[in-house]
């Protein structure tokens, strides 16, 4: 699809960009890294990082994943955006989530797991300190049976890193099968989109 970038120079260009994308070893490396669909203004040089809307497909696990544009978060959240129209078996806001998923399924993890686990972690963090900031976790990766967490929010312009054993990650499974349909699980951890920004975040109206 052809769209018109802007850029903060005034100057405004012609960019192209493909709306269903197969997520390959070099794709999966250019999101996790940042730079999928990084594009340099024609202008002044500097490099733009647009987000659009783009169907994904993950041939390890057969899955379909929609990227909605965080700028269209609220938005989509509300059930008020076109997007929510469409049917993948995950849906991801921004580039950041997107990269998240990546890094779990690489990791031969499951998504509501870690969502569960983030919960538990959101909670503690919540009861144990003091903090008006809005504290956002990214699951980083897996190394010798540890799950590393980035917490941002906690201190201004610096991200926490957190490390759990993998009992911790089975107890969130074992939760999972239990709880799945009880409140307040059953309302992030429901697909298409599952996240824990669902209830994190107060929103007036529910996804579809």
């Amino acid at each position: 699809m052809k769209v018109t970038v802007p850029c903060h120079c005034g100057n405004s260009f012609e960019y192209e960009y493909d709306e269903t994308v197969e997520i390959n070893p070099e794709t999966a490396d250019n999101i996790v890294h940042g730079r999928f669909m990084n594009t340099v203004c024609t202008n002044c040089g500097i490099t733009l990082k647009p987000e659009f809307p783009v169907m994904f497909t993950y041939p390890p696990k057969q899955i379909q994943i929609f990227l909605i544009p965080e700028l269209q978060r609220d938005l989509f959240l509300r059930g008020k955006s076109l997007l929510n129209n469409k049917k993948p078996d995950r849906f991801v806001i921004g580039f950041q989530e997107l990269a998240e998923k990546i890094r779990i399924f690489e990791s031969g993890l499951d998504d509501d797991a870690i969502e569960l686990a983030k919960y538990y972690i959101l909670s503690k963090i919540e009861t144990e300190t003091e903090t008006e900031n809005e504290i956002i976790i990214y699951f980083d990766s897996l190394k010798n049976d540890r799950l590393s967490f980035q917490i941002h929010g906690l201190k201004e312009k610096e991200v926490g890193m957190l490390n759990v054993d993998m009992p911790f990650y089975r107890m969130s499974q074992e939760k999972l099968e239990k709880s799945i349909n009880e409140e307040p699980f059953s309302k992030f951890l429901t697909p298409p989109y599952i996240s824990l920004m669902r209830i994190y975040r107060e929103y007036t109206e529910n996804i579809e």
